[in-house]
C-alpha cells in the first residue's frame, strides 16, 4: 500500500536511487505517476508492503518500506530494481549512477569515482548523499554526511 512519506515510521527500511542528471518537471511527474501505483501494488510473497517514496534535489529518489508490517523479499526488491530500469529506459536516465553526489544548498554536483582524488569540490566538510542509509529515521534526522565521516575520508589524509 502506498502511503505519504510523512506517514511512514522511522524504522522503515530505505533505498536510495541517484540519477545521473536532474529531472525535468515532466519527468518528475512521470516518475510520480509511475511509482505511486507501483508502490500500491508492491508485495512480498503476496503480502502487500506499506511503502512510500520521495524525490529530493530533483535527482534522487528515496523509497521506504515499513518492514514491521511486511518485510521486502528478494523478489520484491528485484521488482523495485526493474521499476528503475524501466523508468530509466523510458526517460533516458541512469538511476544506478554511483558517482558521489555533493550537496550545495538544493543543488547536486556529481563527481565520478575516477575524479574523486584531489577534486577541489571535495573537502572534509563537503556534504554528500550516502547511497546506503540505515532507516527512514536516519534519513529524516541526518541523512547528508560530511565527506570526512564516510569512506571518502581516505582522500583527506
Amino acid at each position: 500500500m502506498y502511503l505519504p512519506i510523512e506517514q511512514m515510521p522511522d524504522h522503515s527500511r530505505v533505498w536510495v536511487y541517484q540519477a545521473n542528471r536532474p529531472f525535468t518537471v515532466s519527468e518528475t511527474q512521470a516518475i510520480q505517476d509511475y511509482l505511486a501505483p507501483a508502490l500500491t501494488q508492491w508485495a512480498a510473497h503476496g503480502a502487500g508492503l506499506n511503502a512510500s517514496f520521495e524525490i529530493r534535489f530533483q535527482q534522487v529518489i528515496v523509497i521506504a518500506v515499513d518492514e514491521i508490517v511486511n518485510a521486502a523479499s528478494g523478489c520484491s526488491i528485484d521488482a523495485s530494481t526493474r521499476w528503475f530500469k524501466e523508468m530509466g529506459t523510458n526517460l533516458g536516465i541512469d538511476f544506478f549512477d554511483r558517482s558521489t553526489a555533493v550537496v550545495e544548498g538544493e543543488e547536486l554536483t556529481l563527481i565520478p569515482l575516477t575524479a574523486l582524488k584531489n577534486n577541489p569540490i571535495l573537502t572534509p566538510s563537503t556534504q554528500i548523499i550516502p547511497l546506503q542509509t540505515e532507516s527512514l529515521g536516519a534519513y529524516r534526522t541526518g541523512w547528508l554526511q560530511a565527506a570526512n565521516t564516510t569512506w571518502l575520508q581516505r582522500y583527506f589524509a
